[in-house]
């Protein structure tokens, strides 16, 4: 508080415990979220370093907060009940809360931990062109209630695109979303109890999180290696946990830009088949892969894996549209969840999409996509080799490189977001939260003096190596 508020009555060590606290009841400090480190407390509140120290410990005492060990201070949860365990493995996780680390704070969205490709790659002209023309076409005919699996004419095309990657379905098979959030979402309400144990990659794409402690699921991770996820723990967790999903991704994998081989397809299968565990499968980056990578999908025959795809990563991430393919009786399941949870998809979009679809030039738009990618893949690679900062991996296909910073990337976030400079910090991709050195890169980030400034300034910070240990994502 300013010195002219502050209660004449009160000790230094209260003033910092009651501002914490006015800023937890009012939300500002939600749970899960990380408290100010001492230092940078004690500077803004203008007193001693042992002043915010007692008050961080009374605000222990009181249950108010937790101490993570080498992380900081974090807002405890309070006010409901929980599902989750207090164990290393889980914890509960808000995607709002992930989504503010993300981008509060930032006001130009730029840096390497942006997860879209550049406005200026896409469509935008064709998508208007087409957008206006839909707009004259059969007198409105589309504003008329839709169907519940989808607009029918797109569901044929994403059928005849899923037998390029060896993925068979029927229309009546597929079921169009908003995206791969909405069909893991309608997934998560058909098949998940709420306490039900569902296994991750970690690391894994964040929002995963969110969705699943949405639904009050109890998430694991699966430690990744850069040949695919650590079979053995995968296998212990299967039979020890007897977990009711695994979320997975086969191609060009968020955050590591990984794919799997043939063989740990064949791997993964084996051993969730062992216990019937269905398996939800995120190929959102599919047309940005050049490479031949066999899908879960393909390999399973649609039996126990569903397959999510999403066309917002190639035409606009606002347009939202996306699909579920799998077996007919889980079609018909989550056909009557996305009803009953949301009505129906926006036409419009899905006609939109279409459009995009059945015209070369989307084909051409892709091809040009993996090209520029590769281009800036390969530039980044060497430029990240001369500044001496270890990928995970051999990524190939899709945005993202996974980067080991030998430092708490939420402390370097933090700090690179009072330069306007959007980081996407390793704990946010692992179901622990814990502090990471790993953290996701964007390969279209333009390689200019305040990029190359932040890994020089990494560099000279590192005074030894760093634990890396087997899973980048703990």
């Amino acid at each position: 508080m300013p010195a002219g508020n502050r209660a004449s009555d009160q000790t230094l060590v209260e003033q910092c415990v009651q501002w914490t606290l006015n800023r937890i009841d009012g939300q500002v400090f939600r749970a899960g979220m990380r408290l100010p480190s001492i230092r940078s407390l004690a500077r803004e509140r203008g007193v001693s370093p042992f002043t915010v120290v007692e008050a961080y410990e009374r605000l222990v005492a009181g249950g108010h907060i937790e101490a993570r060990r080498g992380s900081g201070f974090y807002v405890r949860e309070r006010g409901r009940e929980s599902h989750f365990t207090e164990s290393a493995e889980t914890s509960r996780i808000d995607l709002g809360w992930l989504l503010h680390h993300m981008l509060a704070g930032s006001t130009s969205s730029q840096g390497p931990g942006v997860g879209v490709l550049p406005a200026a790659w896409l469509d935008g002209a064709k998508l208007g062109t087409t957008l206006r023309s839909l707009g004259r076409q059969g007198n409105g005919r589309w504003l008329e209630n839709a169907a519940p699996r989808g607009f029918q004419p797109l569901r044929v095309v994403i059928q005849q695109r899923l037998a390029h990657l060896d993925i068979l379905a029927k229309q009546e098979q597929i079921v169009l979303t908003t995206g791969i959030t909405h069909a893991l979402d309608l997934v998560a309400r058909r098949l998940v109890r709420r306490g039900g144990t569902v296994l991750t990659f970690d690391p894994c794409w964040f929002g995963t999180y969110g969705v699943l402690a949405s639904h009050g699921a109890r998430v694991i991770g699966v430690p990744c290696t850069p040949h695919g996820p650590d079979l053995a723990m995968l296998e212990r967790l299967v039979r020890e946990e007897r977990p009711q999903l695994l979320v997975a991704s086969s191609a060009a994998q968020n955050p590591t830009g990984l794919s799997l081989s043939r063989q740990a397809v064949k791997d993964i299968l084996a051993i969730t088949a062992k216990h019937d565990v269905p398996i939800f499968e995120d190929d959102a980056y599919a047309d940005l892969c050049e490479s031949p990578i066999t899908r879960l999908a393909a390999e399973d025959g649609l039996d126990r894996v569903i397959h999510a795809g999403s066309f917002s990563k190639t035409l606009a991430s606002n347009i939202r549209v996306g699909f579920l393919a799998c077996r007919a009786d889980i079609a018909n399941a989550l056909a009557d969840t996305k009803i009953l949870s949301g009505f129906t998809t926006p036409e419009l979009n899905e006609r939109l999409v279409h459009e995009m679809l059945v015209e070369s030039r989307y084909d051409n738009h892709v091809a040009n996509l993996r090209k520029q990618l590769a281009e800036c893949r390969g530039r980044t690679k060497k430029m990240l080799a001369a500044e001496g900062i270890e990928i995970f991996g051999e990524p190939v296909d899709g945005l993202f490189l996974w980067l080991n910073m030998h430092t708490d990337t939420n402390e370097l976030a933090a700090a690179w977001r009072e330069k306007a400079m959007l980081l996407a910090p390793g704990g946010l991709f692992s179901p622990t939260q814990t502090a990471s050195t790993w953290m996701r890169y964007n390969v279209t980030t333009p390689v200019d003096d305040r990029i190359l400034e932040l890994f020089r300034s990494v560099r000279k910070s590192i005074s030894g190596p760093a634990e890396t240990g087997s899973s980048p994502g703990a």
